[in-house]
């Protein structure tokens, strides 16, 4: 099969709907939102430029594409139901090009839900068929966008953990760093939502995800940074009786920076009380690694109650290595050393750790949170609720309103076109011909990409949004 055959990047079922709807149809419009019941109550817009890129841009339609896509639907659903005409009638009329034009907010931008995000119509009237066709490739954006605002919604809450205990914001962008790309159910997905998580913060170490800023966004700078760091596989060399001979080695041969030490291959409460106690060998190779002017260890449990472990954990580095109050009266590490927990986290248990440490006495500054699957996979779209849905149709000159009303009212469709408008900034989706500037803009139009835009402007709004206090 050709990869990226436009023809056939839809639902099946999605084939079928040229020859069903109403006679004299000459445009479909819909759009997409992030309908009330979201589990946060902004999104932040990201990825649609990569979709269009990736899939849309240029000419996309060829004959070799439409023979194909012929025969397997053909065989797939049955004959004579595959739209051949009208895709030959694309690529004869607009050169292989799609004839739509998609308006969208400015990505980065964080919008209320129950608003509009992009609207998509088709710009010529023999392709009335064609918004609805690319619903499933261009609803996708729901993933990056997701991932966008649950990495801003973590920076929101770091910020406002570092700010009530009196913390220094020196290590902000790094206290959610991203393990996701193990478990990623791709390397295209992986590199997607890594993307999408650079917006708000500066740690990764799914590499892949770098160049979606160069390849797709004009930004060549380097947006994400790592650390070296053990696994249990390098932890657990030597075995139990050769645990402590190990972690010297480790410490010895890392490089100036920071090193990340995983503590519970065995028993993290004996590692750490090993590690603080005055004379030992491992107190001794530690306290020379930190003599370094911009050398830092983090001391990484991988198990356990997140909640519960954290706070055990924080003890026993400072009865160790000793701390002091902040200003507001929180418990700083006195040498440059800190704590990681990357196990097992989502939003709620990362706030539920922050909430934790300030009923303790702990600063927000002690420690940085590590996220794999809880940020890539364990989102879906229904975490913030996005659905594309047809709200008018034009036919035979005239426009009608369309729109769905279930009885779960929460799934009530808008009804008309629409403008998107910021009042006293806030969002708010009004019918096309009231007053107000449109803050959707037409970013794509009969096959070209009209609004190009660089990853540190979408990277500067999302950050405007997860700074606020």
């Amino acid at each position: 099969m050709i990869e990226n055959n436009i023809c056939l990047l839809t639902d099946s079922y999605k084939v079928t709907h040229h020859y069903f709807y109403p006679k004299g149809t000459e445009k479909i419009y819909s759009y997409l939102e992030s309908r009330v019941g979201a589990e946060f109550n902004k999104t932040i817009f990201y990825g649609l430029q990569y979709i269009i890129k990736k899939y849309l841009e240029g000419q996309v339609v060829s004959q070799e594409k439409i023979d194909e896509a012929d025969k397997i639907i053909s065989s797939h659903i049955g004959e004579g139901i595959f739209n051949k005409e009208g895709w030959e009638y694309i690529l004869d009329k607009h050169c292989g090009k799609l004839p739509i034009e998609i308006k969208a907010v400015a990505e980065g931008t964080p919008v209320d839900v129950s608003n509009a995000l992009m609207t998509v119509e088709n710009t010529d009237k023999k392709s009335y068929w064609l918004p609805n066709y690319l619903e499933p490739l261009l609803l996708q954006v729901w993933y990056p966008s997701t991932v966008a605002t649950l990495s801003a919604e973590v920076r929101k809450l770091a910020n406002f953990y570092l700010e009530v205990t009196g913390s220094s914001k020196d290590n902000l962008d790094f206290m959610l760093h991203d393990f996701g790309y193990r478990g990623a159910s791709s390397t295209e997905s992986a590199m997607l939502s890594g993307s999408a998580h650079l917006l708000s913060f500066s740690g990764t170490d799914t590499i892949p995800s770098l160049s979606i800023p160069e390849n797709y966004y004009n930004d060549s700078q380097l947006y994400g940074f790592s650390v070296q760091a053990t696994e249990h596989s390098v932890m657990t060399s030597l075995g139990p009786d050769g645990e402590l001979s190990q972690i010297l080695n480790v410490i010895e041969k890392a490089k100036d920076g920071v090193l990340s030490l995983v503590i519970d291959s065995y028993n993290y409460r004996n590692f750490l009380q090993e590690a603080g106690k005055s004379g030992s060998e491992l107190n001794e190779a530690i306290l020379n690694f930190l003599d370094g002017e911009t050398n830092k260890v983090v001391f990484r449990p991988d198990s356990g109650d997140p909640v519960s472990t954290t706070i055990d954990c924080l003890n026993l580095l400072s009865d160790g290595f000793g701390s002091h109050l902040t200003s507001k009266g929180y418990n700083v590490f006195d040498l440059n050393i800190g704590l990681l927990w990357g196990d097992g986290l989502n939003y709620q248990k990362i706030r539920d750790i922050l909430f934790a440490m300030k009923s303790n006495g702990w600063a927000a500054e002690n420690i940085i949170f590590g996220m794999g699957g809880g940020l890539h996979t364990a989102v879906n779209r229904d975490t913030q609720r996005n659905a594309f849905k047809c709200s008018a149709q034009l036919r035979d000159g005239k426009w009608h309103d369309i729109f769905k009303n279930p009885l779960d009212s929460s799934k009530k469709s808008k009804t008309g076109r629409f403008k998107l408008i910021n009042q006293n900034n806030s969002f708010k989706t009004v019918s096309i011909d009231d007053e107000g500037e449109d803050c959707l803009q037409t970013v794509f139009r009969d096959g070209e990409l009209l609004i190009d835009d660089d990853f540190a402007n979408i990277k500067r709004r999302a950050l405007v949004y997860s700074n606020y206090l």
